[in-house]
């Protein structure tokens, strides 16, 4: 239920305007509180409660939901009319109080001796700590040590690489099978993790404490080869704590957790320096179009997002662009708290050129990194619905031309500091996403597409045709073996001029390039809807890459799956080493989740359900030349995208797009009769379905399509 319920509101009046509180409205209230930038709500403000609402209405169905707000925005928004409940005057409070009721329910694997505490998860050993689970910085450097202590051949440092504001040592860690490979840039293709750039988002580090044992623990056993692997040819950079001055005042006043200082330690809006509104948001601090407008950062000392008084003005950010110039990582990761999604480059303004095949690189990693968590993916103005500047994602790809992704952890029940009991799910939720990224930091082979059609020879016969990829960011100098089997019963790899054995030889492949493999016959059982089982292995033909990758490939023997699929029909199971290949793959991706299935939209009205983010595809059919169509909603606080492009990875071309932000969303763009144009309808702020209408209109010297010919156009196209 929802923690309205558990509650009670306080009858205690607000200490000051700057402390947070949590408020509580009712989902069905309509319309909702003004989310527009004109609104007393600050932007973070307005993309958590935007957040919250589909939340609620999507995922919990309840009938409240909560929001911190400062003390200021409460009473702004209460003098406004909007009708709050006062859940808890002190959010902070609330925090630790609700940490420590969970704090019994929470399963103890084991116990640390020195204080009692229980562990981070089943299979890890990691302690949670005394802030309402999460550690302090002292109990952050003794579990470092202990880590170290059990991992000494692999886990090196730290690291100094600066002191913060208030002259606290700024500190990372190296983890790498040779400690030569520390000193600075190195053959081995490396990746920086770094966390707590916020100082109240501190599952952040937890999420990086989890990665850093799971590779330490399972790479040096060798229980899996992928994991061994990467901790043998990949170079980890890890900041555990990129803001110790904003991270050791939250510890310093409110020692059992919920702190809601963000910022670092910079006095910047109050005359002692000791309020939470005080410093600089580091994520608005660095180069690449820093203060590029006042509504993706501010001018303002007492915002959340306030920018500072120049790029890398803060010693914080500057210790990151240090180890990101001297090391040259060939990926980045942060971890940011909360959202459930991946945000990748440019964020600071919807029309940002973004190549195409860059574009495609991002959309493909998010795609990958996603595939077990679910987390929503995309630019942030697509994933939380609005424009940020100065951000370390633009930077390191702006800049440095380097990869660079934001994991945005934790939902909206969950907050800036989740419950005791939560704190491992919510790690593990970044495993495989780290994982992925630390491996596509170099070279890394993987299947990009298999399909499967009928062959030409005897009934029963079919082709398996595989493309394969080298997804990393550095070129394999070395070739790879490629082999298929089968072991289900009255299944036969045929014999092939093409295939010797069952294997084909993939030449070197440069970073990013594909290759196609021919045709291989296979003879299939005579039994309708059987799985057939094929093994795969991939192979490096050189002694110094000892890595063997087994996949194994089901395949639904059925007349829809072999005749009418498409590379849809290819799903990822949980476990990465399982693809499946079937007609009902395809089937289970909702319409419209994807520009590659989309809903219909057509001239008139349409209707969005404004709870899952949603594409429609939108063929023009009025005019030949010089038409404009246009996309607008009566509903404010929406937000509508429009692309001229779908690939396979994700919608290309963005042409138009509205954050209504208080009032009417409208887009509008030159489009062209028989060309399909996809509309994106992100359910950020409007929760509860609504309706949006789509027209055709002419401009100027406008040239009206022959519909008749249209018409033949498209039945022969």
């Amino acid at each position: 239920g929802s923690l309205a319920c558990r509650h009670r509101p306080q009858s205690r009046p607000l200490a000051n305007a700057s402390q947070y509180v949590l408020a509580s409205l009712s989902v069905s209230l309509l319309p909702p509180p003004p989310l527009g930038r004109n609104s007393p709500l600050g932007e973070g403000t307005r993309h958590r409660l935007g957040r919250a609402l589909r939340d609620a209405t999507g995922r919990y169905s309840g009938d409240e939901v909560e929001v911190a707000l400062s003390g200021g925005e409460y009473k702004a928004l209460v003098a406004a009319g909007t009708k709050l409940r006062l859940v808890h005057p002190d959010l902070s409070t609330f925090y630790s109080q609700r940490a420590l009721a969970d704090s019994a329910s929470v399963q103890l694997s084991a116990r640390d001796k020195t204080n009692g505490s229980g562990t981070l998860h089943g299979r890890s050993m990691l302690v949670l700590g005394s802030m309402g689970g999460f550690p302090t910085l002292n109990e952050l450097s003794s579990q470092m040590k202990n880590l170290q202590a059990r991992y000494p051949k692999y886990l090196h440092g730290p690291q100094q690489v600066g002191r913060s504001r208030l002259g606290r040592p700024i500190e990372f860690w190296c983890i790498a099978s040779d400690a030569a490979d520390c000193g600075g840039r190195s053959p081995k293709p490396s990746a920086l993790f770094t966390a707590l750039v916020h100082a109240r988002e501190p599952q952040t580090l937890m999420c990086a404490l989890r990665v850093v044992e799971h590779l330490l623990a399972e790479g040096s056993s060798g229980s899996r080869a992928y994991t061994h692997h990467l901790l043998h040819q990949r170079k980890l950079l890890l900041l555990p704590v990129a803001n110790p001055d904003g991270y050791e005042w939250n510890a310093a006043h409110n020692p059992h957790g919920g702190g809601m200082r963000r910022k670092n330690g910079l006095r910047t809006c109050t005359s002692s320096g000791s309020s939470a509104t005080d410093g600089v948001d580091l994520n608005r601090n660095f180069g690449y179009k820093w203060a590029y407008d006042s509504i993706g950062s501010s001018a303002s000392g007492c915002s959340d997002e306030y920018r500072g008084t120049s790029a890398f003005s803060e010693p914080e950010t500057q210790a990151i662009r240090s180890i990101v110039r001297t090391h040259g990582p060939a990926a980045i990761l942060h971890w940011h708290g909360w959202g459930n999604d991946l945000a990748f480059p440019f964020s600071y303004a919807f029309s940002a050129a973004l190549g195409r095949d860059d574009l495609y690189l991002f959309q493909e990693f998010a795609k990958e990194m996603t595939m077990r968590n679910g987390y929503a993916s995309g630019r942030a103005w697509e994933v939380v619905g609005y424009t940020t500047n100065g951000e370390a994602d633009d930077w390191g790809w702006g800049d440095e031309h380097i990869p660079s992704f934001t994991l945005e952890v934790g939902s909206s029940r969950d907050g800036f500091w989740p419950s005791p009991s939560r704190i491992a799910p919510i790690a593990e939720e970044s495993v495989w996403p780290a994982m992925y990224l630390l491996g596509a930091a170099g070279p890394q082979l993987q299947i990009d597409k298999v399909s499967v059609s009928k062959g030409v020879g005897a009934s029963g016969t079919v082709q398996l045709l595989f493309v394969l990829q080298n997804n990393g960011l550095h070129d394999f100098s070395h070739a790879h073996s490629f082999c298929v089997s089968t072991s289900t019963p009255g299944t036969a790899i045929l014999a092939s001029s093409a295939w010797r054995s069952g294997c084909w030889t993939i030449a070197a492949l440069r970073s990013r390039q594909t290759s196609s493999l021919p045709a291989l016959a296979v003879s299939l059982p005579p039994s309708a809807g059987q799985t057939v089982e094929f093994a795969l292995n991939i192979k490096a033909l050189v002694k110094t890459d000892p890595l063997n990758t087994a996949i194994k490939l089901h395949v639904h023997n059925d007349e829809e799956t072999t005749r009418s699929c498409d590379e849809l029909c290819l799903c990822k199971q949980t476990d990465s080493a399982l693809l499946s290949y079937s007609h009902a793959c395809r089937a289970q991706i909702k319409q419209g989740s994807t520009c590659s299935i989309p809903l219909q939209a057509r001239a008139g009205t349409n209707y969005a359900s404004g709870i899952d983010d949603e594409f429609f595809a939108f063929t023009a059919a009025v005019y030949a030349q010089g038409g404009t169509c246009k996309v607008y909603s009566t509903h404010r606080d929406t937000l509508i995208a429009v692309y001229g492009d779908c690939a396979r990875v994700g919608a290309q071309e963005p042409l138009a797009f509205s954050n209504s932000e208080g009032h009417i969303a409208s887009v509008e763009w030159k489009c062209i009769a028989g060309h399909t144009y996809y509309l994106f309808w992100n359910a950020e702020y409007m929760p509860g379905r609504h309706s949006f209408s789509v027209q055709e209109k002419c401009t100027s010297q406008c040239l009206r399509a022959h519909r008749s010919r249209y018409r033949l156009f498209r039945a022969h196209a």
